[in-house]
C-alpha cells in the first residue's frame, strides 16, 4: 500500500495533469499494467481520519478518529492523550498476522500522538518515520518502533530511508518465503515542499531558495510542486523495479492512492471543485491506482464508485482472513472490479463527513450539500479552503451532468433532495454529527472538549487568502 500525501485529481500526467512540469512515468506505467480509477473517494479530506479509515475499513466517525491528532496547539494536553486510533479498532496488519504474514509501516503515521496509538499497538512488526507532518524549513523526530531514534530529521532526508527499508523488508521476508504487508505512507507531497535538488530544474530549485516562507506556507510552493511529484514518481519506480528484480511480479499487489485533495496553493484537483479540508469532490475523490500482473488486466479505466475504506475488506477476501462480525466494515471487497468482472460497485451511499460533522450525502451521481453553519463547522474548515461556510438549504449537484459541481438542481429534483435528506438522517443515527451522538459513533476515548471548538484559535494563514479554486 503507497500512501501518499496530498496528492490531488490532477496532480499526476496519467490524471491529465494540466502542469507540464509534472512528469510520472512509474505511476503512468503502473496504471498502464493495472487499474486506474476515475471515481475513487477518500473517507476524510483530511489526513488522520483518512488514514484511519485505510487501516479499518470503517467511516472516521464508526472507528474514533475524526479529526487530526496534531492540534494539541488548538486543544491542549486532554487533547493529546485520547485523540488517536485506538486498540480496540481491527487493522489491516492485525487480520493479516494470523495467517504468517510480516507486517511493516514506513513513513507517516498520524495515528495519534500517545505511545498507546503507536503503529506497534496496531499489528505492525515494524515502523520507521515521523509520526505527523514535517514544518516548513525545520526538522522532525524520527521513530523505529516506539523509540525516537533520530530528534531531527529534515523533510529531504526521509524520503529515500522509507524507500531503502520498503525494498529491505520484501527482500527478507522473500528470502525467508514469508508473504508481507507493507504500508508506505509517503510524506511526499505534503508541504513542506522542500525538494531535494536532483529532482528541480534551475528555476524550480532558484525559486526555492529564494522564497520566503510566511506562516505555515512557503512562498512559490506552487511553483516548486512538481518537482515533489517527480520525486514521488522515482520512488514508486525504485519499488516496483524491485518488486521486478525479486520476481514476485505477480504474487504482489500494489495500490497507489492519495489520503485527500491537494493543498491549495500547491497541486490541483481540476477539473473537480475543492481542496484539502473541504467537502466538494476536490477534497474526495483522489487518485487510486492498483496493479497485479496476471490477475488484473493492464489497462483498465474504471469509473466504478470506489473508496478507500474498500481495502479493509478487499485484502481480506484475498487474503483468505474472515470479516469480523463484532463491528460494521463500511468498505466493500472490490476484488471483481480489480479484475475487470464486475463493472460497478456495491457503493450506492456515500456520506462526506468533515470531522464529525456530516456536510454531504450521495447516492449514485446525485450529491447533496447540507445546510450549515460556521458553528457547525470543523475548526480546519473555517476558512475559504473549507467549502461552503452557511448553507441555508440544500444544495443538489448531478456528478453526471458536471463533475464540477456548479449549478444546484435542488429546486428543480426535490424528490432527489428528500431521498438525500432521509439518508442523511440514518447517517446522523447512526454515525452522529456535530450536534448528535450516533448510535455507532465511536467515544473518543476520556477527551473532554469538543473538536470542532478549539480553545485557542490560531490565525488563517496569509497564503490563504483569495486563492481560487484550481
Amino acid at each position: 500500500m503507497i500512501y501518499v500525501d496530498d496528492v490531488g485529481y490532477n496532480d499526476l500526467a496519467c490524471y491529465s495533469a494540466k502542469d507540464p512540469a509534472i512528469q510520472t512515468p512509474n505511476i503512468d506505467r503502473m496504471a498502464e499494467e493495472g487499474v486506474r480509477f476515475t471515481d475513487w473517494q477518500s473517507a476524510s479530506s483530511v489526513c488522520a481520519p483518512s488514514r484511519a479509515s485505510l487501516l479499518t475499513g470503517r467511516y472516521p466517525n464508526r472507528c474514533g478518529l475524526p479529526t487530526v491528532p496534531n492540534a494539541i496547539a488548538h486543544f491542549g494536553d486532554n487533547y493529546q492523550q485520547n485523540i488517536g486510533l485506538q486498540q480496540s479498532e481491527l487493522t489491516i496488519p492485525e487480520i493479516l498476522k494470523p495467517l504468517g504474514y510480516s507486517t511493516a509501516m514506513y513513513g507517516k503515521s498520524h495515528l495519534g500522538w500517545d505511545s498507546k496509538f503507536y503503529p506497534l499497538r496496531h499489528g505492525f512488526d515494524e515502523y520507521y518515520g515521523s509520526l505527523g507532518n514535517f514544518p516548513i524549513g525545520g526538522t522532525h523526530p524520527v521513530h523505529e518502533g516506539d523509540e525516537v531514534v533520530k530528534d531531527s530529521v529534515r523533510f529531504q532526508d526521509i524520503h529515500l530511508e522509507l524507500t531503502e527499508r520498503t525494498i529491505e523488508f520484501m527482500k527478507k521476508n522473500h528470502e525467508k518465503d514469508k508473504p508481507f504487508f507493507i504500508y508506505l505512507a509517503h510524506y511526499l507531497a505534503h508541504g513542506p515542499w522542500d525538494p531535494n535538488q536532483q529532482f528541480t530544474t534551475e528555476a524550480e530549485w532558484e525559486i526555492y531558495e529564494n522564497q520566503p516562507i510566511r506562516g505555515h506556507l512557503r512562498d512559490g510552493g506552487d511553483k516548486i510542486y512538481p518537482a515533489l511529484i517527480r520525486e514521488l514518481d522515482w520512488h514508486v519506480g525504485e519499488v516496483l523495479k524491485a518488486i521486478k528484480d525479486l520476481e514476485i511480479d505477480e504474487n504482489t499487489l500494489v495500490f497507489f492512492i492519495s489520503d485527500n485533495g491537494p493543498w491549495l496553493p500547491a497541486g490541483s484537483a481540476w477539473p473537480l471543485k475543492g481542496s484539502k479540508y473541504n467537502t466538494f469532490e476536490g477534497g474526495h475523490r483522489v487518485p487510486s491506482i492498483a496493479r497485479w500482473p496476471g490477475v488484473i488486466p493492464p489497462g483498465q479505466v474504471s469509473d466504478a464508485i470506489c473508496s478507500t475504506m474498500d481495502i479493509f475488506p478487499t485484502i481480506a477476501h484475498l487474503s483468505g482472513s474472515e470479516l469480523p462480525d463484532d463491528r460494521k466494515i463500511d468498505g466493500l471487497d472490490i476484488t471483481q472490479i480489480l479484475k475487470g468482472e464486475r463493472l460497478k460497485t456495491g457503493h450506492d451511499i456515500l456520506y462526506y463527513y468533515n470531522g464529525i460533522t456530516l456536510e454531504a450525502v450521495r447516492k449514485g451521481n446525485w450529491k447533496l450539500h447540507l445546510p450549515r453553519t460556521p458553528e457547525s463547522k470543523v475548526f480546519w474548515s473555517r476558512s475559504n479552503l473549507g467549502g461552503f461556510q452557511r448553507l441555508d438549504k440544500p444544495v443538489l449537484f448531478d456528478l453526471g451532468a458536471e463533475i464540477g459541481e456548479q449549478t444546484d438542481l435542488a429546486d428543480k429534483y426535490p424528490e432527489v433532495v428528500q431521498r438525500l435528506l432521509s439518508h442523511a438522517q440514518k447517517a446522523r443515527e447512526e454515525l452522529g454529527d456535530w450536534n448528535t451522538i450516533g448510535k455507532d459513533q465511536k467515544r473518543l476515548l476520556n477527551y473532554t472538549g469538543n473538536i470542532n471548538n478549539p480553545t485557542r484559535v490560531i490565525g488563517v494563514n496569509p497564503h490563504l487568502k483569495d486563492i481560487e479554486n484550481k
